[in-house]
C-alpha cells in the first residue's frame, strides 16, 4: 500500500473556542408554562415517569415556529426554567391554541377532565440576555448555544464553492430539532441517483482536562431520503426510523413560510396486518388542529412520499435507514474532504467573533533502537502467538470451497501471500510459527435454512441450535482451532418467511457449542445485483471470501506482523471495556502481551486466549442490571483486577475507553482528569509509577477534522496545550481511488468516508518524549488487527471485544453504527 504524504500537513480540528462574551448581550425571549397546565400534567407523574411522552408537544411547536430554539420537556417538574425560549416572540395566542389542543388530547386518552381555562392576558414573552439565563441554569448552555448558532446559520443562503465549478451552489438551510445537538439541513438536492441534503451539525462541550474551555464542534455530512413508495409490510420491524416533519403556520396561510424548521419524529413497523407502521410515540392526532381535522398517517407518508415533498403543508421527508428499508439506494453515504472543509469555512465566516482551534503539528515517529546489523530478509505477513493448526471448514457449495482455495492461493495481504499452499487443501501460514491451515469441505445442510416461527414460535432459535448440537461432531481446541465459514442467505431472502426467521445467530450459537468459531458469507449470486456498471459481483466475491478468512484467523489470534513489531512494547497492555449481550452487560479485560491477546471476565476469572473466550461466553457473569449497582461493580472489579496485576509483578499500560467515564470510572471524566497526574481510579495509587493509564476516545465527542493544506494524511498530531493527541489512520481500501478534488455533489454514487480520528491521552507524571511514544504506541495498536481495512477505529485490545459480542447475542447481532451520513472509519 502506498503511504499518504505527511510532509508539512497540519491537522485542523473543526471546532471553535466558545466565546460566551459574544453572546452574553444577545436578547432572547422566554415563555413560562401556565400554572394550570403544569398542575394538569403533574397529576399523572408517579415519581418516576409519565404514562405518555411530553416531547411531541415541543416537536410540534418547533416544526411550525423556527423561532423556538429550546423547549423544556420537564416543565411539570422544573418551575424555574422557562417552558420555551425563542429568538423572536411568537404570538402567544397561537402557542396557547396549539398546546391546548394537545392538552385536551391527553385528557381524553387518560379519561380525565380537560384543564381549566385561564386568563391568557396574563401570559407573555419576557426579554432576557443569554448571559442571564445561562448564569441561572448552566446546563442550558449545552442546548441553547448550538441552537442559537444553528438558527443564525439558517437566516441567510450560503454559497458552496467547489473546485472545477465557476459558479457556487446556493444552499438554503432549515433547522432540524433533535436531541442534544442542533442541525442545519439544506434544501433537498435531487440527482440521477437519488435525493440528499447537506447537513451541518453543532455540539457544545469541553474536552478532557479542560473543564473551563468550551468548544463548539462542527461536523458536516449528508442525509439521504427515501422518495419512492414503500411496501410497508416488508420494512424491517421493531426499529425506530426517522421522518422529518415541517408545518406551515396555520394562522398565516398563503403568505409563505420563509425560514422553515423540521421536527425529527420516529415511526416503526409492527405487526403482520395493516396498517403495518405506526408513530413510535402515538402521534396520529398530534397535528390534527394544524391539518384542520385530518390525521397524519405513517402509512400514507411511506406509500405516497411525493405527496409530502411539495411546498405545501405538511412537508415531510423520509430519512433513509439501512436497518429498516430493504431497498438499497444508489446514492452513497458521506461527503468529500473538500465539502467538509467548505462547510467549516462557512461556519467560521458566520461566527466572526469565535476563534478557530490552532492547527496541530505532526508528532515524529519514535525511532526504533537498532541493536545489531539489520539483515535484509523476507518478513512474515502475520504473527501467530501459538503453534496450533487451523481447521478451516467450508459449509457451502463446491464453488465456495474453490473460491476459498483460490483466495488463499492468489489474494495478498498488504502485498504478501497470507499462506503458502503445501498440498491441495493444506496451506502453511506466512508467519514465523508456520501454523498449518487445513481446508475441509462440509455439506451446508438444512440447519442454515430460515427459522420456522410458525411451528416453534419463540423457541425456533433454541430448536435450531439444539438440532445443530445433536447433528455435528463436537471438536476440542487442544491441538487445533476449528473455524467455520458458512454460506447463508441475505436478510432480504427471509422476509417472505416473516419476521425473525433469519437463522444466523441460532446457527452461530450451535456451532459455538460444538467448538467452532464462525463467519458468514452470502452466496455469490444471492444478493441483489446493483444497476451500476462499476459493481461487478464476480470480481468482488473473492475479495469478500478473503476478508472472511482474515476475520476468522483474527478471531483465532492471528495479528499483523509489522504492526506488532512497530508497537514494540515490553509492558503488558490491558484494556477495560463493556460488552452488551442478551443477558445483560459484561465487563471484560483484554491483555496484549508478547503478541498474544488474552481475555478475562467476571465468572471465569482466568486469562483465556481470544478463541477460548469466544467458545466459553456462557460462563461469564453479566453485571447487575440496576444502574447504581452496575456502576459500583464496574469500578470494584476494575480496581480488583488492577491490584491483582500489580501483586503478580506486572507493570501494565491500561487503556480505558472514554465512554466508561459515564459508567462507573468517574476518575476519567473530562472535569476530573489532569494530564500529568494518575487518574483517581479504583486500584490505582496516585504515586504508583508501575501503572500507566491512557484514555482512548473514539466517540462522537471527538471533533471532526481536515488537513491544511487540504489533503489526505496520516499520523499522530499533538495538542501541546492540553496534552491530547489525535491519530488519523490510513484510508480504507474502498477509498483508495478517491481523489481529493472529488465531491458528493458531482459524484453522488461514490461513498466518501474519512479515516476515523481518535483521541489519545496518556496520563501521569512523565516527560513529553514518553507521552509522544505512548501516543504512537496506541496509534500503532489500531493496525494490529488483520483486516483489509488498514486501521481500525480502536486499538487492538479494545477492538477485539466486538468479537466476543457476537457470541453473547442470541438474537440477531447488528452493529449499531453512527449515522452513515457522518460516518468515519
Amino acid at each position: 500500500m502506498r503511504p499518504m504524504s505527511r510532509t508539512g500537513k497540519l491537522l485542523q480540528l473543526y471546532a471553535f473556542e466558545s466565546d460566551q462574551n459574544a453572546w452574553k448581550n444577545e436578547q432572547i425571549y422566554l415563555l413560562d408554562i401556565p400554572t394550570v397546565w403544569r398542575e394538569f400534567i403533574r397529576q399523572f407523574y408517579n415519581g418516576v415517569k409519565l404514562p405518555f411522552a411530553i416531547k411531541p408537544l415541543g416537536k410540534k411547536l418547533q416544526s411550525i415556529f423556527p423561532q423556538i430554539v429550546s423547549v423544556n420537556n420537564q416543565f411539570y417538574l422544573e418551575e424555574k426554567r422557562p417552558w420555551l425560549i425563542a429568538t423572536q416572540p411568537v404570538p402567544v395566542e397561537m402557542i396557547l391554541l396549539l398546546a391546548k389542543g394537545w392538552m385536551n388530547q391527553i385528557a381524553t386518552r387518560q379519561g380525565v377532565a380537560a384543564p381549566d381555562d385561564f386568563e391568557t392576558s396574563t401570559m407573555g414573552w419576557r426579554s432576557e440576555k443569554v448571559d442571564s439565563i445561562v448564569h441561572r441554569d448552566s446546563r442550558l448552555k449545552y442546548e441553547l448555544f448550538p441552537a442559537l448558532v444553528a438558527h443564525q446559520f439558517c437566516l441567510s443562503p450560503k454559497q458552496l464553492l467547489l473546485e472545477k465549478w465557476d459558479e457556487p451552489v446556493e444552499l438554503t438551510f432549515s433547522q432540524v430539532y433533535a436531541t442534544q445537538k442542533a442541525e442545519c439541513m439544506s434544501q433537498p438536492i435531487s440527482t440521477r441517483s437519488g435525493t440528499f441534503s447537506y447537513v451541518v451539525r453543532f455540539r457544545l462541550q469541553y474536552r478532557a482536562g479542560e473543564p473551563e474551555r468550551l468548544l463548539l464542534m462542527v461536523s458536516a455530512g449528508i442525509r439521504r431520503f427515501i422518495t419512492k413508495p414503500q411496501e410497508t409490510k416488508y420494512l424491517k420491524g421493531g426499529i425506530n426510523s426517522t421522518l422529518l416533519v415541517s408545518m406551515d403556520n396555520p394562522f398565516i396561510k398563503g403568505q409563505g413560510m420563509g425560514l422553515r424548521s423540521y421536527a425529527s419524529l420516529s415511526f416503526r413497523r409492527e405487526g403482520g396486518t395493516e396498517p403495518y407502521t405506526r408513530w413510535s410515540e402515538g402521534l396520529d392526532e398530534l397535528f390534527c388542529d394544524v391539518l384542520w381535522g385530518n390525521p397524519l398517517s405513517t402509512e400514507d407518508i411511506l406509500t405516497n412520499p411525493v405527496k409530502y415533498h411539495s411546498d405545501g403543508s405538511p412537508k415531510i421527508w423520509i430519512v433513509h435507514n439501512n436497518r429498516v428499508f430493504n431497498n438499497s439506494l444508489y446514492i452513497e453515504a458521506g461527503i468529500s474532504i473538500q465539502e467538509k472543509m467548505r462547510f467549516y469555512e462557512m461556519v467560521r465566516e458566520n461566527l466572526s467573533d469565535w476563534r478557530s482551534l490552532t492547527s496541530l503539528p505532526l508528532v515524529p515517529k519514535p525511532k526504533r533502537e537498532v541493536t545489531a546489523r539489520r539483515v535484509r530478509e523476507q518478513i512474515p505477513s502475520v504473527y501467530c502467538g501459538h503453534d496450533k493448526d487451523f481447521v478451516l471448514e467450508v459449509w457451502g457449495p463446491d464453488s465456495l470451497y474453490q473460491c476459498l482455495v483460490e483466495a488463499l492461493k492468489t489474494k495478498k495481504y498488504k502485498g504478501k501471500l497470507l499462506a503458502e499452499q503445501v498440498d491441495g487443501e493444506v496451506f502453511r501460514l506466512n508467519s514465523s510459527s508456520g501454523n498449518r491451515i487445513v481446508i475441509v469441505k462440509c455439506d451446508r445442510r438444512d440447519y442454515v435454512d430460515g427459522l420456522d416461527r410458525g411451528a416453534f414460535k419463540n423457541l425456533a432459535d433454541e430448536h435450531r441450535t439444539n438440532k445443530i448440537v445433536r447433528s455435528i461432531e463436537h471438536v476440542k481446541a487442544s491441538h487445533f482451532i476449528t473455524c467455520s465459514l458458512i454460506e447463508i442467505l441475505p436478510k432480504d431472502d427471509w422476509k417472505k418467511l416473516g419476521e425473525g426467521t433469519d437463522p444466523k445467530q441460532a446457527v452461530r450459537k450451535g456451532f459455538q457449542l460444538t467448538g467452532r468459531i464462525t463467519q458468514f458469507v452470502y452466496p455469490e449470486k444471492g444478493a441483489k445485483k446493483s444497476k451500476r456498471k462499476k459493481d461487478k459481483p464476480e470480481s468482488s466475491y473473492i475479495h469478500k471470501v478473503f476478508n472472511c478468512i482474515l476475520d476468522l484467523l483474527g478471531d483465532a489470534g492471528v495479528i499483523d506482523y509489522k504492526a506488532h513489531m512497530d508497537v514494540n512494547e515490553q509492558r503488558p497492555i490491558i484494556a477495560y471495556d463493556l460488552v452488551s449481550g442478551d443477558k445483560g452487560t459484561y465487563a471484560f479485560l483484554t491483555k496484549f502481551e508478547d503478541g498474544v491477546l488474552t481475555v478475562k471476565s467476571r465468572g471465569l476469572e482466568e486469562w483465556l486466549t481470544l478463541s477460548e473466550a469466544v467458545l466459553q461466553t456462557d460462563q461469564f457473569d453479566p453485571l447487575p442490571k440496576a444502574p447504581g449497582a452496575q456502576k459500583k461493580e464496574i469500578a470494584r472489579w476494575f480496581g480488583e483486577q488492577l491490584r491483582m496485576e500489580r501483586m503478580n509483578g506486572k507493570e501494565p499500560i491500561v487503556l480505558v475507553e472514554a465512554e466508561l467515564r459515564y459508567k462507573g470510572l468517574e476518575g476519567i471524566q473530562n472535569n476530573k482528569i489532569v494530564c500529568d497526574k494518575n487518574p483517581d481510579l479504583p486500584g490505582l495509587k496516585q504515586d504508583d509509577q508501575g501503572i500507566t493509564v491512557i484514555r482512548v476516545n473514539s466517540n462522537e465527542d471527538v471533533p471532526a477534522y481536515g488537513f491544511r493544506p487540504m489533503s489526505f494524511s496520516i499520523g499522530v498530531y499533538s495538542d501541546n496545550e492540553s496534552g491530547l493527541y489525535y491519530g488519523v489512520g490510513t484510508k480504507p481500501k474502498t477509498q483508495m481511488n478517491i481523489a481529493k478534488a472529488m465531491t458528493k455533489y458531482d459524484n453522488p454514487e461514490t461513498a466518501f468516508q474519512q479515516p476515523r480520528v481518535v483521541e489519545y491521552m496518556p496520563l501521569g507524571p512523565m516527560d513529553r518524549q514518553d507521552r509522544e511514544r505512548l501516543a504512537w504506541m496506541v496509534h500503532r495498536l489500531r493496525e494490529v488487527c488483520i483486516t483489509l481495512e488498514s486501521t481500525s477505529a480502536q486499538p487492538y485490545p479494545l477492538k477485539m471485544t466486538s468479537t466476543i459480542k457476537k457470541y453473547l447475542k442470541f438474537k440477531e447481532y447488528e452493529v449499531t453504527e453512527a449515522e452513515a451520513e457522518f460516518l468515519e472509519l
